[in-house]
């Protein structure tokens, strides 16, 4: 942790560019120059306004004491829609519907801090972590108003990107119906993100991911996110989900995690270190994201090294602390990562309160929040809410139906204790939809 911090990426490239030196891997995971020098590029003053955009957040999430605030706010729902761009030379790109559910189950774990990895998790970082009290829930109704899975496959001849250094302009053609890939419903109101392959064919791909921060921030200078991009998150199809059938080269452990870290920058969160070259030529400590609650470090080797203390840092009420390979946005591989800080989390939802508000309103998200008919909201009550699994249920008008949801918006069954409880399954965000013959009421349950 430093209070300043030098240029930093907006967007991430999360990659895995490994060679040997004196017979020992090293591996840099974003690409960090590259990014930096493409956007400039485009846009001379984009290091010296990017830097002023991230300052603004930071003030605010730095005036916050987050070791000792940790106040559980109101619960954000984004909708999210898969773009699955699949070559037809590769059937195996066209990834099952049950990845993508279950990446839906890993973002929101993971931002609800209900992982079950949150044990790994080292006592002494504890008082800086927390629950972002935000969930992901495919989009259940598009952009003209029609019901639809969230879901959209493209079958292309196209190929994207490719090459040692990323190309942007190439990846970007899977944002782009035109060029074969699949274009994005509207940025405003949902998060897109696209599945494919985004380097070219290449046997040992050297890129995971792409995501682009928010376009609308106050002072953000006009052009700054290049034309070839669109808002959103691109994901390399291999390094997508954890139940994903398709194996990642070289036996890294694909978790769900490379979404969970693209989204954060997404949401306006940078890496815990910005620096580029840290550990190839010796620590580099300064380069962080400037929060107070993240250590400071150089750029972490791959790998779960608990004991790594790369830079001398003082987080405030507690000191020094080692470097949090446990954070979703270090650098650190997928199985080690568990956690946000509360700094991380303020910004993200800063970020949904402001820039990125029309994702918490979206038409995406409409039909398992609507309520009809007051005098069937008014006789029927449920709670407590949020429950620990047992959900009371008291109503007036005994003829409804009862048909519960998940955030995924897939009809479960739940056990049936009696007539007025019900026993949720597994902790998560449902949909209680009561129908009679004349009106519908649908109530939302977080089930702890």
């Amino acid at each position: 942790m430093r209070d300043i911090f030098k240029l930093s990426t907006v967007f991430c490239l999360a990659t895995c560019l490994s060679y040997t030196v004196n017979a020992q891997q090293i591996s840099d995971q974003c690409g960090f120059n590259h990014a930096i020098e493409y956007q400039n590029s485009l846009n001379p003053n984009y290091k010296e306004q990017a830097d002023n955009i991230y300052r603004n957040l930071l003030q605010k999430a730095n005036s916050t004491n987050s070791v000792t605030s940790k106040k559980t706010p109101v619960t954000y729902t984004i909708p999210v829609v898969f773009h699955v761009v699949w070559n037809s030379s590769t059937p195996a790109q066209n990834i099952p519907d049950s990845v993508l559910f279950e990446q839906i189950n890993v973002l929101n774990e993971d931002y609800s801090r209900t992982n079950l990895d949150t044990s790994n998790l080292r006592a002494e970082f504890l008082p800086l972590v927390g629950s972002a009290d935000i969930q992901f829930q495919l989009a259940c109704v598009d952009t003209n108003g029609n019901f639809t899975t969230g879901i959209v496959r493209t079958e292309t001849s196209a190929t994207f990107g490719g090459g040692f250094f990323p190309d942007m302009a190439s990846i970007g053609k899977i944002q782009q119906a035109s060029q074969g890939g699949s274009d994005p419903w509207r940025p405003s109101e949902y998060l897109n993100i696209w599945v494919g392959d985004i380097n070219g064919g290449a046997a040992s791909p050297s890129l995971l991911g792409v995501a682009t921060p928010p376009a609308g921030l106050s002072n953000w200078p006009s052009g700054s996110v290049p034309a070839e991009l669109q808002d959103g998150a691109v994901i390399q199809y291999n390094a997508f989900g954890r139940n994903n059938p398709n194996v990642f080269p070289g036996g890294m452990v694909v978790n769900g995690r490379t979404v969970t870290h693209e989204v954060g920058h997404y949401l306006g969160v940078r890496h815990c270190a910005e620096n580029t070259f840290g550990g190839i030529l010796g620590s580099i400590c300064g380069d962080d994201d400037g929060l107070n609650d993240t250590p400071n470090c150089d750029q972490s080797a791959q790998g779960c090294d608990i004991a790594r203390n790369s830079c001398t840092d003082t987080i405030p009420g507690i000191g020094d602390l080692p470097d949090m390979v446990e954070n979703y946005m270090d650098y650190s591989d997928q199985d080690c990562q568990n956690s946000f800080t509360q700094g991380q989390i303020s910004i993200m939802r800063a970020v949904l309160d402001n820039e990125r508000a029309g994702l918490l309103t979206s038409s995406g998200l409409i039909c398992l929040t609507a309520v009809e008919e007051n005098n069937f909201e008014n006789s029927v009550s449920i709670y407590p809410n949020p429950s620990h699994g047992v959900i009371n249920i008291e109503s007036d008008n005994t003829n409804f139906k009862l048909t519960v949801y998940n955030n995924l918006g897939q009809e479960i069954v739940p056990y049936f204790l009696n007539k007025t409880q019900i026993q949720l399954p597994t902790k998560g965000i449902y949909f209680l939809k009561f129908s009679s013959e004349n009106e519908t009421l649908v109530k939302k349950v977080v089930n702890q």
